[in-house]
């Protein structure tokens, strides 16, 4: 009882002297242990406080000139103050850029802003206060506070060009946290990585290497590296310098740091975000350029909490970037930002042979980045408790890592002569996950009531890959007939009797059996079999038909959506199971490019194992230019949509 009313009494007293410095006391055997600066000021934040300082708090910009806000660091040992004020970029503001997580919001901290106090998420607050000098101000563009994030008309103009905040930016830093490097590591010779890759079998490397494992390891897996907006923060800095408390290194000394934790556990895969940032960097410096579509493709599995930021996070970066084209508008729904980037995947001109290839997929994919759900996950990994951390000065590490790099460390502890051994005890964090794509809704994408005609076509280039030469029974009776189905293969087994391909062709039969009755044992994953519409329909066959399986004419199976007939080709497209249906018409004016006669959305299965529809992937193939095998497609977004609907899984 003594012991506990002394530690209270302590934290009370160091808290209402001073709570924004680090407070600490000594537990006895383990010695000191640092209580972080904002854990009493916390226990008072209100639940419901928002992560972003009050509108009060953000003078107003001078729209006709390219203008932005900077925030003024002011020195001091006390609470976090600060002003902010508006300049341009004709005036050469000299200023550093943070690049950092912004959290989950539900942990605020107190400042001032402007003489007006305010709140901030956990993790800025901690950057700022590590970042304050004691005696200079630090003059920093920090997103959070120097742009509105109340007002939706000021981020539509601000965000196309943060790109170029950066990269004017006289140092772009990275806050990874307050995780300074164990004692034994030297900061200073690990600066000299980035030009002379260390021998880490040497002993005077050695000695502390594996102290700087556990912290390497837990730079590496801060949920900093899954953000979207850091590919162009990381990109466009021209100086870039990687922040962990007080401390910091040099990108590039980070960069080789993260490859030689690599070279000693080949199987660390989450160098690899790490190792996609430097290989972009270097690669613009090169001179290489990027499309947005390359950009959001590379990308796709980074996270952000607006789904609009899954393409506005890209604008500036890309070469072909037009913010005519794109506007960055947080009140539109994400259908209408779909209508937006197909729009301008359509007028844009880099790379087009590229885009004309990619069309399809990017449809899907761009449906799926704006939809995709995340979930909050405990993540349970082997890393080090703060105790032990702080137990520097009197712990040595053992047994650092196993051949795949998870750490199985122990730690001793020397108190008063007596070693005192503690477990490397398992650490729970709180990660970020994608959860399994839903089944998409068509009237979610396309509006009904609009029937005005569309001008924007999109071209998409395909491969034809046979005809549908037969068809079979229709999918519900295919699966819910045990006589229609045996029938359908006895079918098939006599008309190819003598036939070489005749086996292949069996073995593709129980592929697509396999394929459709999965499909359909999943809610709503055959829902996309339906006509195409509201602009694509048949002539000669009713859009109510049910769908139906074929056998196509270069020896493969396939699933048609109401519309098709025997002799109608089927196109393929590169990274989709979407198949198009295409008839010719003659009667078709040479100025009617619109749909180019999609009849018929299909799904089909050839060659190979893969319990799931065919997938092209060679992009070689796409690229060759020969009448009769490669077609290109003039679609408008509604069919595109229709023709692409749950074609993409993430």
């Amino acid at each position: 009882m003594f012991w506990a009313a002394a530690v209270t009494i302590v934290i009370v007293y160091f808290a209402s002297v001073n709570f924004d410095e680090h407070l600490y006391f000594y537990v006895w055997v383990l010695g000191p242990v640092e209580i972080p600066a904002y854990i009493v000021p916390s226990l008072f934040s209100p639940a419901d406080a928002s992560p972003f300082p009050g509108r009060e708090t953000y003078p107003p910009l001078n729209h006709s000139v390219e203008s932005l806000r900077i925030l003024r660091l002011l020195p001091g040992s006390r609470g976090l103050s600060c002003q902010t004020e508006s300049t341009s970029f004709r005036d050469h503001p000299q200023y550093r850029a943070l690049s950092y997580e912004w959290g989950s919001g539900d942990r605020t901290l107190p400042i001032v802003i402007n003489g007006i106090e305010t709140r901030v998420g956990k993790n800025l607050w901690e950057a700022l206060y590590y970042l304050r000098d004691a005696r200079e101000e630090q003059v920093l563009w920090v997103d959070a506070i120097c742009i509105n994030q109340h007002d939706l008309a000021e981020k539509a103009i601000v965000v196309p060009r943060m790109n170029f905040v950066y990269r004017r930016a006289a140092e772009v830093i990275i806050w990874l946290g307050p995780h300074p490097p164990p004692k034994l590591v030297n900061l200073s010779r690990m600066a000299w990585w980035a030009f002379a890759p260390p021998n880490i079998d040497k002993a005077y490397h050695k000695e502390w290497w594996h102290q700087a494992v556990p912290w390497l390891f837990d730079l590496m897996h801060a949920n900093y590296w899954t953000r979207t907006w850091i590919i162009q923060e990381v990109g466009e800095a021209v100086r870039l310098t990687v922040h962990f408390g007080k401390q910091s290194l040099p990108w590039d000394a980070f960069v080789a740091a993260v490859a030689t934790y690599r070279k000693c556990f080949p199987r660390a895969s989450w160098t690899d975000k790490v190792s996609a940032l430097d290989d972009l960097r270097r690669s613009r410096r090169e001179g290489e350029i990027y499309s947005f579509t390359h950009l959001i493709s590379v990308f796709r599995d980074s996270f952000c909490k607006v789904p609009h930021d899954k393409i506005y996070a890209f604008l500036g970066m890309a070469a072909d970037d037009s913010p005519d084209l794109i506007p960055a508008a947080y009140n539109k729904t994400v259908a209408q930002v779909y209508g937006d980037v197909m729009r301008f995947v359509a007028e844009s001109t880099i790379d087009r042979a590229v885009k004309e290839i990619e069309q399809v997929h990017m449809s899907a994919l761009v449906r799926r980045l704006l939809t995709r759900s995340t979930s909050k996950t405990l993540a349970v990994d082997g890393k080090p408790t703060s105790i032990l951390r702080q137990a520097e000065p009197y712990t040595y590490y053992e047994n650092v890592a196993d051949k795949d790099g998870k750490l199985q460390l122990r730690a001793r502890t020397a108190y008063r002569k007596q070693w005192y051994e503690w477990a490397y005890t398992r650490h729970e964090q709180t990660t970020t996950s994608w959860l399994p794509t839903a089944p998409e809704r068509l009237d979610s994408w396309i509006d009904f009531s609009q029937r005005a005609p569309q001008t924007h076509l999109m071209t998409a280039k395909g491969i034809i890959v046979g005809e549908i030469e037969s068809f079979g029974p229709t999918v519900e009776s295919f699966l819910t007939s045990s006589v229609v189905s045996k029938a359908w293969k006895m079918a098939i087994i006599q008309k190819l009797a003598g036939n070489s391909n005749q086996k292949n062709m069996i073995a593709l039969y129980e592929r697509l059996h396999v394929v459709v009755g999965q499909q359909a044992a999943a809610s709503s994953a055959l829902d996309w079999i339906t006509p195409l519409r509201p602009n694509v329909e048949s002539a000669t066959a009713s859009t109510t038909d049910p769908p139906r399986l074929f056998i196509g004419s270069t020896g493969f199976f396939g699933i048609a959506s109401p519309g098709a007939r025997m002799g109608d080709r089927v196109v393929q497209f590169w990274g989709s199971s979407a198949a198009a249906i295409v008839r010719r018409d003659e009667n078709r004016s040479a100025d009617d490019r619109a749909g180019d006669g999609v009849v018929a959305r299909g799904s089909i299965v050839k060659e190979g194992y893969s319990h799931d529809w065919d997938i092209p992937q060679d992009k070689g193939k796409f690229a060759i230019e020969h009448e009769g095998f490669t077609i290109r497609l003039h679609l408008d977004v509604n069919t595109l949509t229709a023709m692409t609907l749950n074609s993409l899984d993430m």
